[in-house]
């Protein structure tokens, strides 16, 4: 029987001013238990010292150096000139553990029609006093529900560092060029663009170790503070999604799961992506639609595992308490529902865990907003049985 060959990789570092990071990011590379077949730096106009530094792995790195023009264009850059079959986007300020490319390259090599494959993250820090390493945690994957991946990243930006995922240069092709006019939350951006082509095979192995630190971030015509990262983050999320929404067929809302005819289940991950974007007109509608598509069956299990992540946006729920009549619309527009009590708890659940979260750490404040909340979605009756019940179980 003939072997088939191993897929080449091309690593594509785009940098812009991490002179003092770089080296790091690169030592892990070259550290890899996984043979890389080119290492690519694209350098974004940096200023400081960075082809000084990346001029010690000339051996072993292939530098080039653009006008700045932000991340995606400096990848762009490297696709063009990229030789391998695989790409791995690796970040300027993160590290790869050794076996980051062996675990990412399985699912390739167990299935030659794989088109990306992904990995989790665990964050760092480095303590400023100790010089310690200092790991937080490991982010989770989404639960395997049968849903597809393109509807796991519509709700979430899970995998929320590109050196997570390896992919197919000819899936970067299809997509591509990159749109450069895209510089805050592009990881995202792009992410979404791959998702709703091709499907992707996790690996149960951390592939990237994410430094959390206060440098800026962006090109050097937006360059932003690290504490505003989360708010620029959630606005260009909220816009990505805005322009996204009115493009997603039933289909594909549908997530590969559930009867072809039941356009229900499809409104209802409309409204949920919509809320956990914050675009609480075109979640409300997107309700209204289910119940007009279907009031009188029971809530299916995966229909309340889908409403149970309407309120689970990663930034918070600044606007709803700010502005809690989200909550009286959500309970009127299911009011029709035959089964709109079930669908109510199920949307409440993650209002009670918050709360909980609050009061640990004793944030009274929010936590009594969150109770507002509650009470306005789910009303008196249902809140008590369902709301007191959840809290008093997990003390």
């Amino acid at each position: 029987m003939t072997s088939v060959a191993a897929p080449s990789v091309t690593v594509i570092l785009p940098t812009f001013n991490r002179a003092h990071l770089i080296a790091e990011s690169i030592n892990s590379l070259l550290a890899q238990t996984w043979p890389i077949e080119e290492i690519i730096v694209v350098d974004d106009g940096s200023t400081d010292e960075t082809d000084r530094v990346v001029a010690a792995y000339e051996r072993q790195v292939r530098y080039l150096k653009k006008a700045n023009g932000g991340k995606l264009s400096a990848l762009n850059v490297g696709l063009t000139c990229a030789r391998g079959d695989l790409i791995w986007i690796m970040d300027d300020d993160d590290i790869a553990p050794v076996d980051a490319l062996e675990n990412l390259i399985a699912p390739f090599l167990e299935s030659p029609e794989t088109n990306i494959s992904y990995g989790a993250l665990q964050k760092f820090s480095v303590n400023a006093s100790t010089g310690r390493t200092e790991y937080v945690k490991t982010f989770p994957y989404p639960p395997e529900d049968g849903r597809s991946f393109f509807v796991h990243v519509l709700e979430d930006c899970f995998i929320t560092g590109q050196p997570c995922l390896l992919v197919r240069k000819s899936c970067y092709e299809e997509i591509g060029p990159l749109p450069e006019h895209i510089t805050v939350s592009e990881d995202y951006a792009v992410l979404i663009e791959l998702a709703r082509l091709y499907d992707a095979r996790r690996v149960d192995a951390v592939t990237l170790l994410q430094r959390q630190h206060e440098g800026p971030r962006g090109p050097s015509d937006i360059r932003y503070a690290a504490d505003t990262r989360y708010a620029r983050w959630c606005a260009a999320d909220t816009g990505l999604m805005e322009r996204i929404l009115p493009t997603l067929s039933l289909d594909e809302l549908r997530g590969g799961q559930g009867d072809p005819l039941n356009a229900r289940q499809a409104f209802f991950q409309k409204a949920v992506i919509a809320a956990r974007k914050k675009l609480w007109p075109s979640a409300i509608e997107a309700l209204r639609g289910a119940v007009n598509a279907d009031q009188f069956s029971p809530l299916k299990p995966l229909e309340g595992h889908i409403l149970g992540g309407l309120l689970g946006c990663r930034y918070g729920l600044d606007e709803l308490v700010e502005h809690p009549e989200w909550m009286d619309r959500v309970r009127d527009v299911l009011a029709p529902l035959e089964d709109r009590n079930e669908a109510l708890s199920r949307i409440a659940g993650l209002l009670t865990y918050r709360i909980r979260i609050q009061l640990s750490e004793r944030d009274f404040k929010r936590a009594r907003a969150y109770w507002g909340l509650f009470w306005r979605l789910t009303g008196v009756r249902l809140g008590v049985r369902t709301g007191v019940s959840r809290l008093a179980s997990a003390i």
